[in-house]
């Protein structure tokens, strides 16, 4: 992101001087320099389509946007993240009424909209775990104070991983209103795992991965009403919901886990090799 708002102009473009026109890397123009310098010549010299045989990427949104940068489609492949051993889901009746949010806390990550909706909800609104620091901690706490929702939204901050498992583990649902092009959320991947349904923007890699409304729902990043209206009605929605957790870990099950990770693997050198060994020929 840049001023707060996506920016694909070297993408567009196939170019390096935006980034190096904004100062993209750490905002600062001088340490942009080198790396759009590496970026041109190996652009030049044909670096990535000669010498490198696979590429490996997140989902098949990011394997657009790469292959809109340049790189060759028959060699960007997608292998998603997995979860080596999670947990089997917790009983339905055991999880507590409540949402949980796990992220950073910054600008890009939307939580002062998730603020927003659930002041709009009001009393009827359930519990919501707030999960994470940022730059945007002390403001967003700020968002919350005085305003009735003491109550309704605890913050936890940074929790260790195991903690912060077992309380996924416990809701019925997880909210991401990313305002970003996210590369794979892996709370995403352990919400399925722990068959959790998610709540997230419609924006970037996400629609990829939650692309029917079987496990989760999607809302228009940015827009506060959109977010709420869509949470509130699969909340009042209990049967919806307990279907959605069900259908959030046959997808774990069928795409993330180690095995199928490894075979995954396993076609992407195979694809590598015959790829090379054309090239040699």
């Amino acid at each position: 992101m840049r001023n707060s708002n996506i920016c694909t102009d070297c993408l567009e473009k196939q170019s390096i001087f935006p980034a190096l026109k904004y100062g993209c890397y750490r905002e600062s123009r001088l340490a942009t320099l080198p790396l759009t310098i590496m970026i041109g010549l190996h652009r030049r010299l044909g670096t990535w389509s000669r010498l490198i045989d696979a590429f490996i990427v997140l989902t098949e949104f990011q394997k657009n946007k790469m292959v809109e940068a340049g790189l060759p489609a028959e060699v960007v492949h997608v292998k998603p993240h997995f979860y080596p051993g999670p947990p089997l889901p917790l009983p339905w009746r055991e999880r507590e009424e409540k949402i949980v949010f796990i992220g950073r806390m910054g600008k890009e990550k939307g939580v002062h909209i998730l603020i927003e909706a659930w002041r709009l909800w009001g009393e009827s609104a359930p519990k919501l775990e707030m999960i994470g620091e940022g730059p945007e901690s002390r403001r967003i706490r700020e968002l919350v104070h005085g305003k009735k929702l003491e109550d309704k939204i605890t913050f936890l901050g940074q929790l260790p991983f195991l903690k912060g498992q077992e309380l996924l583990a416990k809701a019925k649902l997880l909210v991401l209103p990313s305002l970003c092009f996210e590369g794979f959320p892996m709370v995403i991947r352990e919400a399925f795992a722990l068959g959790v349904p998610v709540a997230a923007s419609r924006i970037g890699a996400i629609p990829f991965i939650i692309n029917d409304e079987t496990k989760g729902v999607l809302f228009k990043p940015g827009n506060t009403t959109d977010l709420l209206n869509v949470i509130r009605s699969l909340w009042g929605n209990p049967e919806k919901l307990t279907s959605m957790a069900e259908a959030a870990r046959k997808e774990f099950e069928e795409k993330y886990t180690a095995d199928t990770n490894y075979d995954m693997l396993m076609e992407i050198y195979k694809a590598a090799i015959k790829i090379h060994k054309k090239k040699q020929s």
